[in-house]
């Protein structure tokens, strides 16, 4: 019985783990459509042809992207670049499943020259997805240590609650990424697990999933 409880815990938790992430999935799979979006994607000389006057830089597609979002995802700096000085919102929420801003999109995509092209133009490291993720949640779960640092050099706060009200060490912890869980509390060491059945349950998942070395992580910085 006390096994079987176990295993519903921890699998109740690897639920809630990703619950905050579930519109991942949803993301469109298409490419940019209206022509400043594919110039964004395309050559410089390009997408200055299409920043024309008048034209609507933070207009969308029908995936409800704009062309920034087009650019963060596939690694444009200088689109990007050229865009927020042609007027682009660089926290431009879009209407796509999740609500993200470009920071997210970038994230997503893993584009890390993105990340430090976005936050060199202004994006606020700590603005939200429609479902109150941010960018260093997204990042702290999918294991991308790198653009945690760039995240957390940029002012990202890690003790904020996210979707379920997880944070982002509870991210990299369920999800197992051992460097995320070190630079995150290499940046704010009074980062923890805390107590309780929540903690309890967290630590749990770890251990079956095979991922017991982010514990050890902690429990050194901890003492125990």
């Amino acid at each position: 019985m006390k096994t079987r409880i176990l295993v519903w815990s921890a699998l109740a938790l690897a639920i809630l783990a990703v619950g905050g992430l579930w519109t991942l999935s949803l993301l469109p799979k298409g490419k940019p459509e209206t022509p400043l979006a594919v110039a964004a994607v395309g050559s410089p000389d390009e997408l200055r042809r299409e920043l024309r006057p008048g034209v609507n830089v933070n207009g969308k597609d029908p995936h409800g992207f704009v062309a920034l979002d087009w650019a963060a995802r596939t690694g444009q700096t200088e689109a990007i670049a050229e865009l927020v000085k042609a007027g682009a919102d660089p926290d431009f929420q879009d209407s796509g499943p999740n609500g993200w801003t470009p920071l997210l999109h970038a994230v997503h995509k893993n584009q890390l020259a993105s990340v430090r092209a976005l936050i060199a133009a202004g994006a606020d490291p700590n603005a939200r997805g429609e479902n109150g993720l941010t960018p260093l949640m997204l990042a702290a779960s999918q294991g991308e240590p790198e653009i945690v640092e760039e995240l957390l050099a940029a002012g990202a706060d890690p003790r904020l609650h996210g979707p379920l009200r997880w944070t982002a060490l509870e991210q990299a912890v369920a999800n197992g990424h051992p460097e995320v869980v070190d630079a995150l509390l290499r940046k704010d060491p009074g980062l923890s697990l805390g107590h309780g059945p929540r903690a309890w349950g967290i630590r749990t998942l770890s251990r079956l999933t095979g991922h017991s070395e982010v514990l050890e992580i902690i429990d050194r910085r901890e003492g125990r």
